[in-house]
Parts: C-alpha cells; structure tokens; sequence
C-alpha cells in the first residue's frame, strides 16, 4: 500500500473509504508514521458508533467494538517472550517513535506501562472516541495506575464505568482515585484492604453515579459517604458504628444523597438500631405489610415484610430500612417513588 497514491483521492471519497476498512487496518495505517496518524485522524468520522475499554491490569490492552467487529491491542514486554524477536520494527504510536515486534495483535515493546498510556492517547485520537469502561489495577499488587483516571480527565468528560483492583494500595493511590475520579454508571472497588493501625486519612471529594461498589470498606469513614451520591450501593466490611448510620439517616432525610434507591452496608460488628434510631422520626410497619421492589442489587423482585419506614423532610419521599432482628451486621435500606 505503501506505492499507492491513496491520498491523491478526493476527501469525501477517502472518508468513505476509511469507513469500509476494518477496525485492524485503520489502527495499522495509523502507525505507519506521525503523518499516517495525522492524515487518518483527519479522514475518520467522530466515533459514535464504537464501544472502547481500557484494561490497565496485568493484562495491558485497550478494546474497541464498532456493532458486531471487535479489535484488541494487547501490550506485552519483550521479556515475556519465550526468544528473542526475529524482526522488530520502528512505528509511531502518538507520534512517538517506538520499537515493536507485532505478533498478531500484541505489541512487544520495552516497557508496557508507558507504552500502554501512548497507546491509549494514539487509539482515542485515532478513532476519535472516547473510553466507556477502564479497568485498572491488579489483585497481586498494591499499585493503582492513576495516570488513566488523569488521562480520561485530559481527554473526556466522566467515563462509564470504572473497575478498581489492587492489594493494599497507598494511601496516595486511593485519594487520587477519590478525588479526581469522575464517573457516570458505575465505579467498583474490588481493592483489597487489610492494612492494621489507625484508620488512614484517605481524601475524597464530592462524586456522583448510579453505582458504587466497595467490596473492601474498613477504611470509609462516614464522612466519605457524606460526600458520595448514587441510586444503588453495596459496602463490604465497612467499619461504620450505630451512630456513623444514624448520621447518614440524618443526612439522606436532609436531602442528602437524593439519587439514593438501594443501600445494602455490611458491618464488622453488631448494629444497635435503637441508638442508630434515636431521635429520628421514623414509623415501625407491621410484617404483614409487604411491599415490593425491582432490587439492582439482587437483580430480581424482592419483597419488604414490615421494617422501619422514615421520611425525607425536602420532599415527602419515604424509605423502609429492612427489619433483619435485634443482632444484625446488615443496613439495608430501600428508597420508594
């Protein structure tokens, strides 16, 4: 293709053609050179139609779907390589110049991490898209690699979803995470934390989603959950006491967290719902009274028999806190139109 004139053709019938290549021969074009990039950037259409995800885990490959065509670009180190490569060569990768081996859709290169951030920028670029689903992080180490949180902040507004993963990570780690994040549907922490002494001074601002996960709490205060809103939430070994939960009541009948549909808190110890209660209107429903609800935690229709009903003041909207005993190590709590 190289002694083809393609480029001598009209604009509207290059456009055209460039959106009859597969998602491969675009990206491969592309990195012929700097001005390859350039000249491909230009030609493709904004990219509405195309589903891109990040995987910034051992794994290290970015993902793009156009309808039914899915394209990987897999990243890898030349020391994962069982021999030395035969044939490396020299291509642009965001118009920087980098030495590969390609096989099939692995790059071999030197340093994956970096490398991997460049062809993050180059595929976005590119395609001229934006990321839906990044998935960062890695069970086996404490590192969490916030240069994706810092890219999707340069190059979009909130991304869709956004996993997290790692064991123990630094307390820098998680504020960056907290702090910066922006997230649209859904962000889950998978990160394991088992850290002992004082409780860490992790930052968090103020963010907003349809779903947050914690499969690893013991280090949210309540004043993290002050400063987060969304309409389904799961937490997991979570520190909170009686009072932490009676606070946060407080604040939702306040018109805190407004999105709020479904809250299920796992806690380390013994709920007092009486303390947790005290001085807070609420109104105790008879177990004969069933009322229920299409759960997006339990995925199904779960039925409420009685529990504890409380009203917030701003709008007369009520939720039902689930009556699960006297000993429990679960809040659960389910917001009605």
């Amino acid at each position: 293709m190289s002694g083809f004139p393609l480029y001598r053709f009209p604009v509207v019938v290059l456009r055209e053609l460039f959106q009859q290549l597969s998602l491969p021969e675009i990206f491969n074009i592309s990195i012929c050179s700097k001005k390859s990039q350039g000249n491909v950037e230009f030609l493709m259409r904004k990219g509405k139609s195309l589903e891109v995800g990040l995987n910034a885990t051992e794994n290290c490959m970015i993902s793009v779907q156009r309808n039914e065509e899915h394209f990987h670009v897999k990243v890898a180190e030349f020391s994962e390589l069982r021999e030395k490569p035969e044939v490396t060569t020299h291509v642009s990768i965001n118009g920087e110049s980098v030495t590969v081996a390609i096989i099939g859709q692995t790059l071999f290169v030197t340093d994956k991490k970096r490398v991997l951030k460049e062809v993050t920028k180059h595929v976005l670029k590119v395609f001229r898209c934006q990321l839906q689903e990044a998935r960062i992080g890695n069970y086996c180490s404490s590192h969490i690699p916030t240069w994706v949180v810092d890219l999707i902040n340069e190059q979009q507004g909130p991304i869709e979803s956004l996993w997290v993963d790692a064991k123990n990570p630094s307390v820098k780690d998680i504020s960056h995470l907290f702090t910066k994040a922006k997230v649209s549907d859904e962000l889950i922490c998978l990160f394991e934390y088992t850290s002992k002494g004082p409780r860490p001074a992790i930052k968090m601002g103020k963010m907003s989603m349809k779903r947050f996960d914690n499969h690893s709490s013991s280090w949210m205060t309540i004043e993290h959950m002050l400063n987060l809103s969304f309409e389904t939430g799961t937490l997991s070994e979570s520190s909170f006491k009686s009072k932490d939960l009676s606070r946060f009541l407080e604040h939702w009948m306040a018109g805190g967290c407004d999105r709020l549909q479904e809250l299920c808190i796992e806690t380390e110890g013994f709920i007092n719902y009486s303390e947790m209660l005290r001085g807070i209107e609420h109104e105790l429903i008879s177990p004969d009274d069933i009322r229920t609800y299409n759960s997006k935690v339990y995925k199904n229709t779960v039925g409420i028999c009685g529990g504890t009903q409380i009203r917030r003041r701003s709008d007369g909207r009520i939720a039902r806190l689930v009556n699960v005993g006297t000993l429990s190590k679960s809040f659960s709590l389910v917001v009605f139109e």
